[in-house]
């Protein structure tokens, strides 16, 4: 069971009164407290111990307790897929500011824009509310904002950013930086691949990956190109760098990227049917035509929904389809950086007990993680260790769990390897530093296989027509493959030869052996009749 160093991410309350908790681990725990309606976007707000603090669909906010927030309703997000993010003010524990956006529509009719409302969680007893005068507060120059919206972390690990797409020709992103200071002027990106993609559609999800170097935007449905962007976290700066499309004619739906930011997933759909279909792409690739050429498809869906990277690493999906709102389950894609055979979707990992996703998911800015990769399972052999961390790192420190190891079983190299002499689960502990003096510990809890250790005994010579049984030890979870050919644990020979076997273990654990036969000419001498007196 993974174990996560911070908690924030751990509480998810999303779709029509649905609910699931990361506290005891994964896979994740249902809740069925939410008093939230049908919603199409959501963000919750935990402290770094996990407890809840209030969540929001953007127009109801809700306190730890299930009821409406004080001064926590009436609020101004609505009708776009991904219209609200919440973030806390920069060097306080107690201020959360939660931005929202509407969907303008051409005149006669009005629509709502860039807004902000301020959380104080001393409020109500502690049980924070929206503070007077600081509720539906429009951000000047956003007047003519709408869609999607979306935060990133500054790269000073303590700031955000908050980017919002602006509809006017010339269109552009809005990317204003939050500070304990409050919220500055934005930086402006321009760039004239948004006024011919977009025409005059609207952007209604905007995904960063989790390092925050890369932006995606998908726009409402009949729309089969996506956008992908860079992204400068330190000035805020937006460039576009190509658009593309799913084959097959699909709608990009939703985005989600790998925890390793190696991969983006794609969720795609087509109207009126329920002819659905999830694309990966490698993250890697910053030529288009390459990039492009790296989409692998992971599945065939009769559902579509939004994804959402799990504490535990994971990529959650929920799901509905054209005729039901809503289905009570989410499906998953349990390792999303291996490859597309390997990475393990699974449809209806997690049963909602009647509670419907709609095709919400909650969004969360995540300000730290620490996670660790590795390579290799075997005994005796050197396994491989790779942190993966933002921040990047001031140091680290490992605890590899094999305290007969002595001296070896600690390492402050940024990617070590141990080696584990015997069988057996291991807990692997990964201790960061962050520039800001902050720490966090990821755990892996690691099952190392036994070596598969065949021994064919050794070199003989044997009378000519005498059958030679070899046994390489069985064992029904291993393979063998014989330098005859042959596939199974023993073999028959006659022959003169060197006569080998590999063993592999079901997670490409190996082991070998080889024997040399000598055969001696001539039968096999008939036995002698033992005389009695």
């Amino acid at each position: 069971m993974p174990l996560f160093g911070q908690g924030e991410w751990n509480n998810w309350y999303f779709g029509d009164k649905a609910g699931v908790t990361f506290q005891n681990g994964s896979p994740p725990t249902v809740l069925m407290n939410s008093v939230m309606p049908p919603a199409h976007a959501s963000n919750v707000i935990s402290d770094s111990s996990g407890q809840l603090l209030f969540y929001t669909q953007g127009m109801i906010v809700y306190n730890r307790l299930h009821q409406i927030m004080q001064n926590g309703s009436g609020l101004h997000g609505g009708e776009v897929l991904e219209n609200v993010v919440s973030v806390p003010l920069p060097g306080s524990r107690t201020l959360f500011y939660i931005f929202t956006n509407g969907w303008i529509k051409p005149p006669p009719y009005t629509g709502y824009t860039f807004e902000y409302n301020i959380v104080d969680m001393i409020l109500d007893n502690g049980n924070g509310g929206v503070l007077p005068g600081y509720k539906n507060v429009m951000v000047p120059g956003t007047e003519l904002s709408d869609g999607g919206i979306t935060a990133l972390v500054h790269q000073n690990n303590r700031d955000y950013w908050i980017i919002v797409p602006i509809s006017e020709t010339p269109k552009r992103f809005h990317s204003y930086l939050l500070t304990k200071g409050g919220l500055h002027p934005p930086v402006i990106s321009l760039m004239p691949m948004l006024n011919t993609w977009l025409g005059d559609k609207v952007i209604h999800r905007i995904r960063a990956s989790h390092d925050g170097k890369r932006i995606v935007a998908t726009t409402y449905i009949n729309d089969e190109e996506l956008a992908y962007f860079s992204f400068n976290s330190t000035t805020g700066s937006i460039s576009s760098l190509f658009n593309f499309k799913i084959p097959g004619n699909y709608y990009p739906y939703s985005t989600e990227f790998s925890v390793s930011n190696r991969y983006l997933y794609v969720f795609a759909m087509k109207g009126g049917i329920n002819d659905h279909t999830i694309w990966r792409f490698d993250t890697s690739k910053t030529d288009s035509t390459e990039f492009v050429k790296s989409g692998e498809k992971v599945v065939d869906e009769n559902y579509f929904g939004k994804m959402q990277l799990g504490p535990d690493n994971k990529i959650y999906l929920s799901k509905r389809d054209i005729f039901v709102t809503g289905i009570d389950s989410l499906s998953v894609i349990q390792y999303p950086d291996l490859p597309v055979g390997l990475c393990g979707y699974q449809d209806n990992y997690v049963g909602l007990q009647g509670r419907s996703t709609v095709e919400c998911l909650p969004s969360f800015v995540q300000r730290y993680f620490a996670y660790i990769h590795h390579s290799g399972f075997c005994q005796g052999a050197s396994i491989c260790f790779e942190p993966n961390t933002w921040p990047p790192p001031d140091s680290l420190w490992w605890d590899f769990g094999d305290p007969s190891s002595g001296v070896a079983n600690f390492s402050n190299d940024s990617t070590p390897e141990h080696i584990f002499n015997t069988p057996g689960i291991y807990t692997v502990k990964m201790i960061v530093r962050h520039v800001d003096m902050r720490y966090d510990t990821a755990t892996l809890n690691l099952t190392i296989e036994p070596q598969p250790m065949p021994n064919l005994g050794p070199d003989r010579m044997v009378c000519q027509d005498q059958p030679v049984i070899l046994n390489a030890g069985f064992n029904p979870q291993w393979t063998y493959l014989w330098s005859t050919g042959e596939t199974a644990p023993t073999i028959t020979v006659i022959n003169t030869g060197t006569y080998s076997v590999t063993v592999t273990s079901p997670n490409g654990c190996t082991g070998s052996d080889e024997v040399v036969l000598s055969i001696i000419p001539g039968s096999t001498p008939e036995p002698k009749p033992i005389k009695h007196n």
